[in-house]
């Protein structure tokens, strides 16, 4: 799909639905966050000619399909994520890390020298 297919006067969900894939499918490609300022994608829709702004941006989110490549929008982030995107680290309990500790001390003492 090239990005002027999604041109369009009217906020409709399904011309959003190609500008959305155009940049979930852009960030995967050069490993990027997969995520946008809600700023900056106004201004990209708006120069696509596509009637949005910060007002009716949440509940179009909110339409299928875009409800399905787009996360919940958070309106105190200003950040608009792509779902399928890694949110962050995930830590991992301090039992288990002293656990591999324990093991690989463990092991490391049945070695002979």
């Amino acid at each position: 799909m090239r990005i002027d297919e999604v041109a369009s006067s009217t906020p409709d969900p399904n011309t959003l639905t190609g500008l959305v894939s155009f940049l979930n499918g852009r960030a995967t490609d050069t490993n990027a966050q997969k995520q946008i300022s809600q700023a900056a994608f106004i201004s990209l829709a708006q120069s696509l000619d596509i009637n949005i702004n910060a007002q009716n941006l949440g509940s179009l989110i909110d339409q299928a399909p875009l409800s399905n490549l787009i996360e919940p929008l958070d309106p105190n982030s200003g950040v608009i994520t792509f779902k399928g995107a890694e949110i962050g680290p995930t830590a991992m309990p301090v039992n288990a890390a002293q656990d591999i500790v324990a093991a690989a001390a463990k092991s490391a003492m049945k070695r002979p020298m």
